[in-house]
């Protein structure tokens, strides 16, 4: 299906009423000065984020908290993604160094990463939203990532649709000393200069073409200049022209609440800045034109399991009572005892995760890169791992099978409301049946059947894999079925190394794979692992 993708102010809980929602710990914008979510906040917003009504004409919804990306206050930079990626964090940052509308158009790119993951997901009609300040970024996202099929700027003004030299409403000087950390620095020297700009909004605007764009502002909203983003428009409309489309059409500005346009489209509701039902209405009306319905595999075309594959996962019944477990005769042991672990860095060279009596303790990187990968691949197999969390980053490790799928390592233990995050689920994709976590410093084990997707010549899933784990006595996950990862951070993009290309190229010509220990920034330990191939 088709999917709408915006960023959010106040976090996801503020977006729906439902409770399985987690409510976000990062910063959040507060009137009131405290930057902390609560409770309360549930479902606050979710006139901005109209999810029944969407899903009715046929449309997906996606949205995440742009504070997990860049915190939205001037000191934000600290904490963000930016010093991550490599960019500088401190006091002095160099003029053309990106704010946080950067790093939330990016932030929107890596979900797009994700969402085309979902066999769900309509890959060429996902659609990038944006209301006010995240209307700017969604500009930026569509600008500089062409994978958006369409991209809608819904009152976000200076800096986003309104043109800059007319200099009415909120100006550079304004929103360059009420909000420093949005834009690079260089902007605020244009303040009362706007004459001198090299160029104007409608060059952002125009960046979105030959793709359809959406401009809808706000009678009321005199802030943000909706006079301003409708010339913009206007002003942008001959870049269309030179893919021989038409674009706004017009240079008439429309009355109220009557939608215009051709490849560019446009309204002004009455009314205040906001985001509502009628702007949602016009945005849907104008892709359900623009966009056609692509072609693409749904789930129920693959395959199905057949019914050897669910007899291989019903006779698995691992007897977890006392650890650590010897391993059977024909496993093949990737770290024990007597025997030098059977696991390389992510670039093939030896690991400097630290060894003692058989037992390895996961190095930490500050990018959470320092996986070590095992020399021993396979299509099916059970897997065996012995673990010990720590209470270090919340014990956050994984058994990447494949390289693809994670089976989550997390200080779950005493958690009531359990989620796609805790310990025992197969991560992005399910939450595990039961909170079977043992407490940091206790060892625990994974017992895993697992049966891997099947593909064909050309790459395709032709059969999706599924597995059966059981933690610690408990079964947790029993016949889930997969496809492609979910995950924007798997070994092979984030991380990568000329070993892993190798790795991923195997992987896709044979279909088989390694297991991957993971590192997310906490020194847990592994012990007793090893694999036993199906036949």
């Amino acid at each position: 299906m088709p999917v709408f993708l915006k960023l959010n102010f106040l976090g996801n809980q503020a977006e729906v009423t439902d409770e399985d929602i987690e409510i976000t710990e990062n910063w959040v914008i507060s009137k009131e000065g405290n930057n902390r979510a609560t409770e309360a906040s549930r479902g606050t917003k979710s006139r901005r984020f109209p999810v029944s009504s969407m899903l009715t004409r046929g449309y997906g919804l996606a949205t995440a908290h742009c504070g997990d990306f860049f915190p939205d206050h001037k000191d934000g930079r600290a904490t963000s993604i930016l010093g991550s990626l490599g960019k500088p964090t401190g006091e002095h940052v160099p003029d053309d160094e990106p704010g946080a509308i950067g790093a939330w158009a990016w932030g929107l790119s890596r979900i797009l990463d994700w969402l085309l993951t979902l066999p769900e997901v309509d890959p060429n009609r996902v659609i990038v939203l944006g209301h006010s300040r995240l209307g700017k970024a969604a500009l930026w996202a569509g600008a500089c990532d062409q994978r958006f099929a369409m991209v809608i700027s819904n009152d976000s003004g200076c800096g986003g649709a309104a043109l800059s030299r007319r200099n009415y409403g909120e100006s550079i000087e304004v929103i360059t000393k009420r909000f420093p950390h949005w834009f690079c620095p260089r902007l605020a020297t244009f303040a009362d200069h706007e004459r001198e700009l090299p160029c104007d909004q409608h060059a952002l605007l125009a960046m979105t073409a030959p793709r359809p764009l959406y401009v809808a502002s706000a009678q009321n909203d005199r802030w943000a200049d909706p006079k301003g983003e409708f010339l913009a428009a206007v002003a942008a409309d001959p870049v269309w022209k030179l893919y021989n489309l038409q674009g706004l059409g017009t240079q008439a500005m429309p009355p109220e609440n009557t939608s215009i346009g051709k490849m560019i489209g446009y309204h002004i509701r009455n009314g205040d800045h906001d985001l509502l039902q009628y702007d949602w209405n016009q945005f849907a009306d104008f892709a359900d034109r623009k966009l056609q319905k692509g072609t693409l595999s749904q789930p129920n075309k693959y395959t199905p399991l057949d019914s050897k594959n669910k007899q291989t996962l019903s006779d698995f019944h691992p007897d977890q009572r006392s650890l650590p477990m010897n391993p059977p005769e024909d496993a093949i042991i990737l770290l024990g005892m007597d025997s030098k672990p059977k696991f390389t860095a992510m670039n093939g060279e030896p690991i400097n995760w630290a060894e003692e009596d058989g037992v390895l303790t996961a190095t930490r990187s500050t990018r959470h890169m320092n996986h070590i990968v095992s020399t021993e691949i396979f299509q099916d197999a059970d897997i065996h791992a012995e673990f010990m969390t720590s209470p270090i980053a919340h014990g956050n490790s994984g058994l990447y099978i494949h390289g693809h799928y994670e089976m989550q390592i997390y200080d779950s233990f005493g958690v009531k409301k359990i989620t796609q995050q805790d310990e025992g689920s197969l991560y992005r994709f399910t939450k595990p049946f039961i909170n079977a976590s043992r407490p940091t410093g206790e060892w625990q084990v994974y017992d895993i059947r697992f049966i891997a997707p099947r593909r064909h010549t050309d790459g395709r899933i032709r059969s999706p894999g599924t597995l059966k784990a059981w933690l610690n006595g408990k079964l947790v996950q029993n016949g889930v079925t997969f496809t492609e990862p979910r995950s924007p951070y798997i070994p092979y993009k984030h991380g990568v190394t000329s070993h892993l290309k190798t790795i991923e190229q195997t992987l896709r010509e044979t279909g088989k794979g390694p297991l991957f220990l993971q590192d997310h920034g906490s020194p847990v330990k592994f012990r007793n692992i090893w694999i036993q191939r199906l036949n």
